[in-house]
């Protein structure tokens, strides 16, 4: 089916709102709606039609005002109505209007009943598999992330705007204290002039506090001129102290010391690296298999990285352990790291012993690689796809997975499978779930995990489809924490192998290009 345009006009053929889905001028859509009023007859009914020589209306009444689909004629009818049916149901429950549909509600809510329509249809003017209670929840776009995201924003805001009163509370206290040191002060540098000493015992107390509150200038001032107009100044500096608080987002402090500052812009660095030395090991899984199950090539490439935080950390020495299957990897090391080291006990350190590995950036010390354009035991995934021609120009796909290693688990394993069309697909059977691509042309078959419990799985579906060839090449992604090459890290020490050092480790392999052409 193709769905040209669906539309709400008025019985006099006024477009309230018009949804094309394939590429049509402003003249052509206002003379077919202008148009359809002439064509209809002076019966009613629920559901019904009519043709002209190119396009076929179909249209259901609504109060005052039609529910109108434009397709061209040969357009599935059946199909037609069942999506006249649901835009039915979809339009009073957008609009909020069950038994009422004027033409005011359709206009306020124009742009909502777009989007709802496209919900149904797509692009190019194909039907959605999709019920009204999913158009809902589309439409309505909730997100719990939103929400989370929202509450923890406004407790980090409440919660700022708390220690911003309290800050303010204590600069207010800290004014009145000061204050009262200075009225002090006056009434006894103001005595005798036997009081004078005692005026210049009270002045160190009272700039002890204009130091915390960071004006550079007063330090250089003499005490005899600390009097009422100083106390003045200050009160205005900790106002405008006082009110950028109250707009920080952050929990800073009042007033923040260097010590505190260098320390604050430092964390970040050093929350990169969790230990002392960070290692990754990771493998690419490259393969190319034709549809027949004959492998042309496939390729396993791996590379342990070291990232030491600091320049101390980087005086490390690493020891590997190795497992039985090794001697079918071909490993190299980097040209600083001492070869012979490593051949003779699985060393991994550099040539110069003065220097260490460089620091906050990850560095490649040792890489690994298989390869082979025979059938192997290593093949993580097998991919069986029989497209079969059933009739009307339609096609019965199988496909079917098998894992042959037992201890190896896949994650997120997501098999592409292109289509060569946009029509929908109909599912006969399926072990997981599937994602249908109407842009990309392509069914995404999603396997979150497989292990020895589920090692065997098919996928069957048919299509409108009459060649064979539209199937193929078919993509595989997957991850997972284990490796094909059974290498280890034994230990991390010190370069004189005298005392251990801390380190965490990271283990991932995944596909990079595996095909099945």
């Amino acid at each position: 089916m193709v769905v040209l345009s669906a539309a709400i006009c008025t019985k006099t053929g006024k477009a309230l709102m018009s949804r094309q889905f394939v590429e049509m001028t402003r003249i052509r859509i206002e003379g077919l709606l202008a148009a359809f009023p002439k064509l209809l007859g002076s019966d009613s009914k629920q559901h019904t039609f009519v043709e002209t020589e190119s396009v076929r209306y179909v249209y259901q009444p609504m109060e005052n005002l039609y529910l109108l689909l434009i397709t061209n004629k040969a357009s599935n009818i059946i199909q037609d109505l069942d999506t006249l049916r649901l835009l039915s149901k979809v339009v009073p429950d957008v609009a909020g209007t069950a038994n009422n549909l004027t033409e005011e509600k359709v206009t306020d809510k124009c742009f909502e009943l777009i989007f709802a329509f496209d919900e149904v249809i797509t692009a190019g003017g194909y039907r959605e598999p999709i019920n009204l209670q999913q158009i809902r929840t589309n439409l309505e776009m909730e997100s719990h992330e939103e929400k989370l995201h929202k509450m923890i924003q406004m407790s980090k805001m409440e919660s700022a705007r708390d220690q911003a009163k309290d800050a303010a509370k204590v600069i207010r206290e800290r004014q009145r204290d000061m204050a009262k040191q200075g009225i002090s002060m006056q009434g006894i540098g103001g005595g005798e002039p036997m009081n004078s000493d005692m005026s210049r015992l009270q002045t160190p107390s009272y700039r002890e506090p204009e130091r915390v509150t960071a004006i550079p200038a007063y330090e250089s001032r003499k005490p005899a001129a600390v009097k009422g107009m100083s106390l003045s100044s200050k009160s205005t500096k900790n106002k405008s102290l006082e009110d950028a608080l109250m707009n920080e987002d952050k929990l800073a402090p009042v007033v923040p010391s260097r010590a505190t500052v260098a320390h604050a812009s430092s964390e970040p660095q050093h929350s990169v690296v969790q230990q002392p030395v960070m290692l990754a090991v990771v493998e690419k899984i490259h393969a190319r298999i034709t549809r027949d199950g004959v492998v042309e090539a496939f390729e396993i490439k791996g590379s342990l990285s070291l990232t030491a935080s600091t320049d101390e950390a980087g005086l490390c020495s690493v020891q590997m352990r190795s497992g039985s299957n090794v001697d079918q990897f071909t490993f190299n090391t980097h040209p600083k790291i001492n070869k012979g080291a490593y051949d003779k006990s699985g060393l991994l350190q550099l040539k110069d012993t003065n220097k260490g590995f460089p620091s906050a950036r990850p560095v490649g010390i040792l890489k690994w690689a298989y390869s082979t354009n025979s059938d192997s035991d290593m093949i993580p995934l097998k991919i069986n796809c029989w497209p079969e021609e059933e009739s009307r120009g339609h096609m019965i796909v199988s496909i079917e997975y098998s894992m042959d290693v037992p201890s190896l688990t896949l994650h997120d394993v997501d098999i592409h499978i292109p289509l060569g069309t946009a029509d929908p697909i109909n599912v006969v059977t399926i072990d997981g779930s599937y994602k249908h691509s109407t842009s990309n042309h392509e069914v995404v078959w999603q396997l979150p995990l497989v292990d020895a419990s589920n090692s065997s799985g098919t996928f069957e579906f048919t299509v409108k489809q009459n060649n064979a060839g539209a199937f193929f090449p078919i993509n595989v992604n997957f991850s997972s924490p284990q490796l094909f090459c059974e290498i280890d890290v034994a230990s991390v020490t010190t370069i004189d192998g005298a005392s251990p050092i801390q380190y965490g480790i990271t283990k991932m392999m995944s596909s990079d290009e595996y095909t099945i052409e």
